[in-house]
């Protein structure tokens, strides 16, 4: 499940915002959007947790666990973080992005990698390693 809205996200809902909306609002609505899609991803994580802790899977809780904290440093650190460093941008147009930049690659990064945990994952739990 937790691919399925990422996957959602990237490859339909970011797009068709950036081209129906204008730049201002759909930063105004990718900065409401964001968050709640982190803690989302957050609160599928906590229930596969459970699940794999149901099923004595170890392999998965880390990975699931690993995934989870990413949502939740994306939710309340890097989110507030490249908010920021944009408002900091508009305030003074003529001034370095370098914080804007390297914020949201890092949370690009952190969601790559989720992607490629869940695949993982998906994977794990068709085809268990004995």
């Amino acid at each position: 499940m937790v691919l399925g809205f990422m996957l959602l996200f990237i490859l339909v809902i970011a797009p068709t915002v950036f081209t129906v909306l204008d730049e201002i609002n759909a930063g105004l609505l990718l900065r409401k959007l964001f968050p709640r899609m982190f803690l989302f991803g957050f609160a599928i994580l906590f229930l596969a947790i459970i699940a794999a802790f149901q099923a004595d899977r170890s392999d998965l809780i880390n990975l699931s666990l690993f995934s989870a904290l990413g949502f939740i440093f994306n939710a309340f650190y890097l989110s507030p973080l490249i908010n920021k460093k944009r408002d900091e941008l508009i305030e003074n147009p003529d001034g370095s992005n370098a914080g804007f930049k390297l914020a949201h690659g890092f949370s690009v990064s952190i969601f790559i990698l989720q992607l490629i945990i869940s695949l993982t994952c998906l994977a794990m739990v068709h085809h268990p390693i004995i």
